[in-house]
Parts: C-alpha cells; sequence; structure tokens
C-alpha cells in the first residue's frame, strides 16, 4: 500500500528546502505522471512505476552537484518508502535500482528504463523548451549563424542546450518512451524551424 498524500508531502517538502531550476517538485511529479503512463503501456507496475519517479531525483535535495545525484539520493528515497509504503523485497529494489541508475548510461531493469524514458521525456516537447530556456538562462539564447544547432553542446547557448536534450531520441529504452519521443522531438524542432524563420524574416518578408 502507498499512502501518496504523505508521501508527496514529505518529497515537496524536500524539494522546498533546496530549489533546482528546471529539477524541482514540478519536474518530479511530471516524472511519476509519465513513469505511471508508460509502465500502464508496457505492462508494468504503475503505482511502483509512479512512486519510483516521484522519487528519482531526491539526491538533488541532499546535494548541489549533478554528477552522483543519482546514488545520493537512495537513502533518502529508502526513509520515504519505509515511511509511506508497505513495499519490501522485490519491489523496494526495484525502485531503488531506479533512483539510483536514473542517469546512467548502461543500465538495465524495466523499472530503471521506464524512469529512464520518463525522465528524458520530461526533457523533450514544451516542457523540454520550457526547462532549457530557464535552467540556462544566464547563457546567450542562440548563435544566429548557427540557430538550429545540429549538435548538442552544454553550456554555450540555450539552443545548443535543445539540441543536446534532442539527441535522448536516440535512448529510449521503451516502445511507449520511443513514441512519445518522436512527438516531443518533432515538436521542439518545429519550434527552432519557426524560430529561425522570424529571425531571419522569412515569415513576413
Amino acid at each position: 500500500m502507498v499512502h501518496s498524500e504523505s508521501l508527496y508531502g514529505e518529497v515537496s517538502e524536500h524539494f522546498a528546502r533546496r530549489q533546482h531550476i528546471a529539477h524541482g517538485m514540478d519536474h518530479a511529479e511530471r516524472v511519476a505522471g509519465l513513469a505511471l503512463h508508460i509502465a500502464e503501456q508496457e505492462s508494468h507496475d504503475p503505482v511502483e512505476a509512479q512512486v519510483a519517479g516521484l522519487l528519482h531525483d531526491m539526491g538533488r535535495t541532499v546535494q548541489e552537484e549533478e554528477k552522483g545525484h543519482g546514488p545520493a539520493g537512495v537513502p533518502l528515497a529508502g526513509e520515504l518508502l519505509d515511511r509511506h509504503t508497505d513495499y519490501d523485497g522485490k519491489s523496494r529494489e526495484r525502485i531503488l535500482a531506479a533512483v539510483r541508475d536514473h542517469s546512467g548510461l548502461h543500465t538495465t531493469g524495466r523499472l530503471t528504463h521506464i524512469v529512464q524514458d520518463a525522465d528524458m521525456l520530461d526533457g523533450l516537447g514544451a516542457a523540454g523548451l520550457m526547462r532549457a530556456y530557464t535552467s540556462k538562462a544566464h547563457l546567450p539564447a542562440y548563435d544566429p549563424a548557427n540557430i538550429i544547432p545540429t549538435v548538442g553542446a552544454r553550456d554555450t547557448t540555450i539552443h545548443d542546450q535543445i539540441a543536446f536534450q534532442l539527441e535522448w531520441l536516440d535512448m529510449m529504452h521503451t516502445d511507449t518512451g520511443r513514441e512519445m519521443a518522436q512527438r516531443r522531438g518533432a515538436f521542439m524542432l518545429d519550434f527552432l524551424r519557426q524560430f529561425e524563420q522570424e529571425v531571419h524574416g522569412q515569415d513576413w518578408r
């Protein structure tokens, strides 16, 4: 049994204590919803996936560094599971493995892959654009000579960050994730094309 209201409440409290642009409670909630949806389509326990999605970034509430935030979140995620769920054994192991490994490149486990897909999907589409512009607001928005970059690079321009996020299209694990990623990625590319036309006056000249 999962006490959803109390779990969401305590997770929200942890995120409120340490603000993370693009990786706050709103991101955790969206990933939880996406993980639930993917699990339903992929015949995995949807509640287990939702809980894992909600807890996946707990490491960001205990450290500032990006590197290693997955493993750093496991102890706190375990405490939250103990307080707000009756998961034990295999379910608990799967959820904590998903928290630990969700940002890894070479991973195993159906639940881990569902959470990874959900996490990357939140970096695509309209949500992905919003997160790129807010999290990289300190960077130039774009290079006028390369408005639609083809290779992503961090910490150069916001549009390079968008191109980096578009690389996640080729990193999806599930059929559901791949289908959703294609739709969201197409939206982002359409946005960049429209942006390029407007910058060069091609939509009115």
